[in-house]
């Protein structure tokens, strides 16, 4: 009989877990997709999209991270968003949200038993060298598709200001969102 309360305690257990993470995945994915159709320029909806891919993987992992960083660029394209010239770039995009939600996960040992649960990321080297070394990831891997991977593929150079939006402002909106990111799950952390 004690062996069936605890199962049954166990499997209650996990089921509020899921629901938990799964709940927080779905406000996570709701306000990215608030700040992607509110309709803000590049310069403030890049950094705030980069935070809240960076902000789903310190909160639950690198899974929901890879989930949002796969949802927000075909929204975004869907939605008219992206200039033309800049849909080709969609799936290279995805696959930027991938690289620097997995190393920050990595490097940043997200989720890791090791980490202490209450430990904070605003105090975390691994995190900020987490957000540091995607950031640039991800920054070079856009430009390099922009400059040479699809040229190859099209057969033809793109247009300079596609290279020029997948260069330097992609470095810039990474970091500051991960800044942004790293506050904000410190400030959260407190708060637990």
């Amino acid at each position: 009989m004690g062996k069936k309360i605890n199962t049954i305690i166990n499997r209650t257990e996990t089921m509020k877990s899921r629901t938990n993470y799964n709940t927080r995945l779905v406000i996570l994915i709701s306000l990215t997709l608030i700040i992607e159709l509110i309709g803000l320029p590049q310069p403030a909806t890049g950094p705030l999209v980069n935070m809240m891919l960076y902000l789903t993987t310190l909160l639950l992992d690198i899974k929901a991270g890879v989930i949002l960083g796969c949802i927000s660029p075909l929204v975004a394209a869907m939605r008219g968003q992206l200039p033309p010239f800049l849909i080709p770039m969609v799936p290279f995009i995805i696959a930027g949200n991938i690289l620097l939600v997995v190393l920050l996960g990595l490097i940043g040992q997200v989720g890791k038993s090791t980490r202490p649960a209450q430990a904070n990321p605003m105090y975390s080297f691994t995190v900020w060298l987490g957000v540091l070394v995607s950031a640039v990831v991800k920054f070079a891997w856009l430009y390099t598709s922009a400059k040479l991977l699809l040229p190859v593929l099209f057969g033809k150079h793109l247009p300079p200001q596609l290279v020029a939006m997948m260069a330097m402002p992609q470095l810039i909106t990474a970091i500051s969102g991960g800044i942004l990111a790293v506050i904000i799950a410190g400030m959260l952390k407190k708060r637990t």
